[in-house]
């Protein structure tokens, strides 16, 4: 009898195994047909936020004495300021990434000098074509130069993988009945692959006419002379689900043509001979290495706080261009355009040195930082408002602080405080019996803190390490 139960028991046992074990397929089952998310218009304006994947190089993206610059960084900022959305950037420098990340949903446009071709990527529609370019071989100068397409029998060539030159390249390789060796890398940028010849690692890449001519004076060991490619389109992509999206991005792309401001910023980052004369390397970040000569000081003095020395170095840019000879017509002076009194507060002057000046002002947010703490928990939240308030100075935010607790019982974010800051506009509220400090018009206010932000963004991008 006992045998007859433990057989029941094995029996049972095995059956609610077996149930587990087709449920857990039937999950993961389920899972894995789950639809890929992705954005389309209405969504992608509903949220104010723009994710767009750009490259980092000496044309498209890259910060200029702690200014975010390039070709498609203005586009995409022109884009976002047509459509009001924060452009939330992504820097990706190898385009089979980009790709995945436009095809899995990760972001809704790639803002990338792209050639149209069919098939490049799946998920993957092309906009409206911008302009057209062509594909052209990076090598040394010297005695073994390249002058012709047939001299590349039996040469090596590394390119970036995903991109159009393993196309073009082997389009040589039939018509010309030579024998190419392609290397498809997964380093970081066509850029980065130039780099490499110029330091001898390799002998040979492509890059984009466009590219070769921004870093031709960078790089003046460098040939850019041999074309290999025909003619081709250059877009920008989009999700291929993403359809109203595609139509509002080619209506603005259209017009953008129309207007001439396409031409103009290819003049300025392309075609431009004084600023290819100028060699500008040095003050480029991602090039040098830093945003500005003062990146020492403020990661040191930002190193016992909770601030990212990024988002004050942002502040720092914002307020003097890192200019310590800066003089305000309020009176502000020096490279944190302190007012004379709050300098006094934390002991400064006109002749204190940029070093004592830094040190003052990283004070003064932390101090201004302690002040808010009891109003607002999140740290990230406060922050904000603490930037707002080293524009305005903190009376104000006080008030703003009381009017919430009043009129909006709820947990105080930058957003409610900007918003109770122009209630400060209306007697009703600058009369309000809470409000200390009367009348004020915030107009500025959100466009200094925006544009702080959107800066800070950048160099986040270039340097995503604290």
């Amino acid at each position: 009898m006992k045998i007859k139960s433990f057989y029941y028991f094995i029996g049972f046992f095995l059956l609610v195994f077996s149930l587990m074990i087709v449920e857990f397929c039937n999950h993961e089952s389920t899972r894995e047909s789950e639809p890929i998310k992705y954005r389309d218009f209405d969504s992608i304006i509903e949220s104010d936020t723009l994710h767009v994947v750009l490259e980092c190089n000496s044309i498209n993206y890259f910060v200029y004495k702690g200014n975010p610059m390039g070709f498609q960084y203005e586009l995409v900022q022109g884009l976002c300021s047509h459509f009001k959305l924060f452009p939330n950037i992504k820097v990706i420098n190898n385009m089979e990434k980009a790709f995945q990340e436009l095809a899995f949903g990760q972001c809704d446009l790639i803002a990338m000098e792209l050639a149209v071709a069919e098939d490049r990527y799946p998920r993957i529609t092309f906009t409206t074509p911008m302009y057209n370019s062509h594909s052209v071989l990076v090598q040394k100068k010297g005695k073994n130069l390249i002058t012709s397409l047939e001299q590349l029998d039996n040469k090596t060539v590394y390119i970036s993988k995903k991109t159009i030159y393993a196309k073009d390249l082997k389009r040589l390789e039939d018509s010309l009945n030579i024998n190419l060796k392609i290397i498809e890398t997964e380093e970081e940028g066509d850029e980065f692959l130039c780099n490499l010849v110029d330091e001898s690692h390799i002998e040979y890449t492509v890059c984009d006419i466009n590219l070769a001519k921004a870093i031709r004076n960078f790089y003046p060991n460098l040939n850019f002379d041999l074309k290999i490619s025909k003619s081709h389109q250059v877009a920008w992509a989009v999700n291929s689900n993403s359809v109203v999206w595609l139509k509002k991005l080619n209506e603005w792309i259209s017009n953008l043509k129309k207007s001439g401001k396409l031409r103009f910023l290819k003049l300025k980052y392309i075609d431009n001979p004084v600023l290819r004369v100028y060699d500008y390397t040095k003050e480029i970040t991602g090039f040098s290495g830093e945003i500005s000569k003062y990146d020492s000081l403020i990661k040191n003095y930002c190193k016992s706080t909770d601030w990212d020395w990024r988002l004050v170095s942002s502040l720092v840019f914002q307020e003097s261009r890192f200019n310590p000879n800066t003089v305000s017509p309020s009176g502000a002076f020096g490279i944190m355009q302190m007012m004379p009194v709050t300098a006094r507060q934390f002991g400064i002057d006109r002749n204190s040195s940029v070093e004592e000046q830094l040190k003052a002002g990283i004070r003064s947010l932390q101090y201004m930082d302690s002040a808010f703490a009891p109003y607002v928990s999140n740290k990230e939240e406060r922050q904000k408002i603490v930037v707002a308030a080293y524009n305005l100075g903190m009376a104000h935010f006080f008030d703003a602080f009381e009017l919430i607790k009043k009129y909006d019982k709820s947990t105080i974010t930058y957003k409610l405080v900007f918003n109770s800051l122009k209630r400060k506009r209306r007697p009703e509220f600058y009369n309000d019996p809470v409000v200390k400090y009367g009348y004020l018009n915030p107009w500025y206010v959100n466009r200094f803190v925006t544009e702080i932000y959107e800066r800070y963004n950048a160099y986040c991008a270039v340097f995503p390490e604290k």
